[in-house]
């Protein structure tokens, strides 16, 4: 296993933010903001998350495979996913949008976590992680604002790096598998793709319509992302992480 590679890469992305230019005057027009603001109450809730049985199933796997750095990269994934929500509420109070403390999509994904174990609890992460992909490209296209647009690009090299480090661990699971499991496995992730992209679409269609993605063009977009992942989860092919730029370089082109 090479997650102490992965520990590596998320100890040097800790201070990823730390370009974001919040002393330069921003601008969010009333227009941008009706559209967005509903949008993006629900993205930052969703982003923030304490991930308690995330990180007791993760010690519990570590101790299994005797390999403390995926408890430990665990960690640090939660608290990236964090960062990214008191961004987004830093943005959000700068121009008066108010956070939201529920939602029911984001009720539905924390139960599903919350009943699963581990390896159910990364497939619905990994899908989750997916459709911000795209959604994030949507929501840079339709504002003007230079701060908002710093954080959307931040925040895809985040998920584009997430969704990697996912697709490794399910890679992990299916380790020893026979390929009809692995297979049925693949295609029950799809299947909870499609209906979540159908949700999400019906929810955030204002963001993503301006942002030029009709529904089909998101759907093949998203579905794009999955076959990425896919790719990486049936690779058999060992995956060499020499240092976090490599890993940047190597694995966010794979396709």
């Amino acid at each position: 296993m090479l997650y102490a590679q992965w520990l590596h890469y998320f100890q040097f992305n800790a201070d990823h933010f730390h370009q974001i230019k919040w002393a330069t005057p921003d601008l969010l027009t009333p227009r941008e903001q009706k559209l967005i603001r509903s949008s993006i109450q629900q993205f930052q809730k969703g982003e923030n998350s304490e991930g308690k049985n995330l990180w007791r199933n993760a010690i519990r796997y570590s101790k299994i495979n005797n390999d403390n750095s995926y408890a430990r990269t665990i960690e640090l994934f939660i608290k990236e996913e964090q960062m990214h929500a008191r961004v987004l509420g830093t943005f959000m109070k700068r121009h008066n949008i108010p956070k939201i403390t529920s939602h029911w999509m984001d009720s539905v994904f924390r139960r599903l976590r919350n009943l699963a174990g581990l390896e159910l609890s990364v497939i619905v992460l990994t899908t989750a992680e997916i459709i911000s992909t795209v959604y994030y490209k949507a929501l840079y296209a339709v504002t003007n604002s230079s701060l908002l647009k710093e954080i959307c690009e931040q925040i895809l090299k985040d998920e584009e790096m997430h969704v990697n480090f996912q697709a490794f661990t399910i890679r992990d699971f299916n380790y020893k598998r026979h390929y009809l499991l692995k297979n049925f496995i693949t295609l029950a992730h799809y299947t909870l793709l499609f209906g979540t992209t159908v949700f999400v679409y019906i929810w955030h269609g204002n963001v993503l319509r301006a942002g030029g993605y009709n529904f089909n063009k998101f759907m093949k977009e998203v579905f794009k992302e999955m076959d990425r992942v896919a790719s990486m989860v049936n690779n058999k092919k060992p995956i060499v992480i020499e240092n976090p730029v490599v890993l940047f370089d190597e694995m966010s082109t794979q396709s």
